[in-house]
């Protein structure tokens, strides 16, 4: 089969909303109808070049397996919307009974599936994907072989390294976790992603219209619409708060290295100092900082007179991190901070500080930074009193 630039032979994606198809595949599956829809585009025809979901038997188990490929998603008005800079997020999700797990995540230029028993996936990436410090203008490829508790990568170019674990891989075994991980101590292997629950915009929407009408029940004029654009911020921050949510250990000691590993999606470039990596996620600046350790990992943005388009602690939320709201603090008009203790499925506990300021006026800067701990830190318990302020 010829290498496909995220064409060309992918299940029809209507179909991942059929009976026996996981829960996770469905919310993938909607979550990339939000986002399209928030960004202004519509749903095309998820039929030959729109095929994004393909189901295959990539571990020779008997189950389904699910490949999703954002690259195909027909978001019409918006082609690029899943594949900034000729890049494309491609997931495999081994199936399990009644389930599906993340397996393998990262951006890819290229990919083609290999039927056979059982399927195989090749996958082509360029500069940084191919290696730390890598020029935009290499090239390389490989194949991910599964092992019988792990997918692993194995190089079909020609370049001599050893077989790795998959990147992104839910359950890598301890013998395969980054040398520099295992330099660094404790960090343990890395968590299992966390996707959208099928319920999430329910969940999101009907806190919202609790939340205003408890205020006013006047506002039941406009709640509807009022959370209708906020979930939107939700679905816009998803990128961010996989990041976020991957970078964090499930004990800490985690490296530099590991660190930017597990942060699929980040164009890593020239650091910023005193930053101890910078990158790029979309319109999002993502730094990594602390002093000889990675201590915390951030994501923000500015903009003129722009309305905040992300809401990280409701994405997080939404993939079932548990978040409470333990300190905030005005600072101007729109303007302030608040701090969570957060905890999710195999990760250390952690801090979540949001810092936001929307523009008071057109020519106004309006910013958002969202930053996690990675060394375990979790916040005191402060104010309450401004939250509602800001």
């Amino acid at each position: 089969m010829r290498w496909g630039l995220f064409a060309g032979f992918l299940m029809a994606g209507a179909s991942a909303q059929a009976q026996g198809v996981p829960e996770p595949i469905k919310a993938r599956v909607n979550e990339l109808v939000a986002q399209c829809a928030a960004a202004g585009g519509t749903l095309g025809n998820m039929s030959g070049q729109g095929q994004f979901v393909i189901p295959r038997d990539f571990t020779g188990d008997g189950r389904t397996d699910f490949l999703v490929s954002e690259g195909n998603f027909p978001c019409v008005g918006k082609p690029t919307l899943f594949r900034p800079n000729g890049l494309a997020r491609l997931e495999l999700w081994v199936g399990t009974p009644g389930n599906a797990s993340l397996a393998f995540q990262d951006r890819v230029i290229a990919y083609r599936v290999l039927d056979g028993k059982p399927a195989k996936l090749q996958i082509a990436r360029r500069g940084t994907g191919c290696g730390p410090g890598a020029k935009d203008t290499v090239r390389c490829g490989d194949e991910l072989r599964w092992s019988g508790s792990r997918f692993e990568e194995v190089a079909t170019d020609g370049r001599n390294i050893a077989p790795r674990a998959a990147a992104g891989a839910a359950a890598p075994v301890a013998a395969a976790a980054p040398l520099a991980a295992v330099a660094a101590g404790n960090a343990g292997p890395a968590p299992a992603a966390l996707p959208m629950a099928a319920n999430a915009k329910a969940s999101f929407t009907a806190q919202c219209r609790k939340e205003i009408l408890a205020d006013d029940p006047r506002n039941a004029k406009w709640v509807d619409g009022h959370c209708a654009e906020m979930w939107t911020r939700v679905v816009t921050a998803g990128p961010a708060a996989d990041a976020l949510l991957n970078a964090i250990p499930a004990s800490p000691g985690i490296s530099l290295a590991e660190a930017k590993a597990r942060m699929t999606g980040v164009r890593w470039g020239r650091t910023q100092p005193p930053s101890l990596a910078s990158g790029k996620l979309g319109q999002l600046d993502v730094n990594i900082d602390g002093k000889g350790m990675p201590q915390s990992a951030s994501a923000g943005w500015m903009a003129v007179g722009q309305p905040t388009p992300y809401d990280v602690p409701g994405a997080m939320m939404a993939r079932g991190a548990k978040l409470t709201l333990m300190s905030c603090e005005k600072m101007g008009v729109g303007e302030g901070q608040k701090l969570w203790a957060g905890s999710a499925p195999g990760r250390a506990p952690f801090t979540l500080t949001v810092d936001s300021r929307e523009a008071p006026t057109a020519s106004a800067n309006s910013f958002y930074s969202a930053s996690v701990s990675l060394d375990g830190r979790t916040p005191r318990k402060g104010s309450l009193a401004q939250c509602r302020e800001f």
